[in-house]
């Protein structure tokens, strides 16, 4: 069962990878985008989708993607802090989502719930 939940897991953190840069792509209309920018967003979901994989910390299963999502993406986002506001608050809201959408993903659709 824990392969299935990791396996999953990282499948949803490619998920959210892709939906995380063709957001961003939205949001601020369709600038260039560099390769650093796509290797650092996709390391870090498929990293949450990892961990979130691996993890088995007895809380309940929502509140465990959020707060992992909440760790993992403000390791990226303290990085936008310098400049604007916006990045900070979107990817870091994002990655809360993700964490969450990644749970729900994992538990309830795959029915692969963490181990404790």
């Amino acid at each position: 069962m824990v392969n299935k939940r990791l396996w999953v897991c990282v499948l949803g953190g490619v998920i959210t990878a892709v939906v995380c840069l063709v957001g961003s792509q939205i949001i601020f209309g369709f600038p260039p985008i560099e390769w650093k920018t796509i290797s650092v967003t996709v390391a870090n979901r498929i990293l949450l989708g990892f961990a979130i994989g691996l993890s088995g910390w007895g809380i309940h299963y929502l509140l465990h993607g959020a707060l992992l999502g909440l760790i993992f993406s403000l390791s990226v986002s303290i990085g936008f802090l310098p400049g604007d506001l916006l990045p900070f608050f979107l990817y870091t809201t994002a990655g809360i989502l993700y964490g969450l959408f990644i749970e729900w993903l994992a538990t309830d659709i795959f029915k692969a719930p963490m181990k404790s």
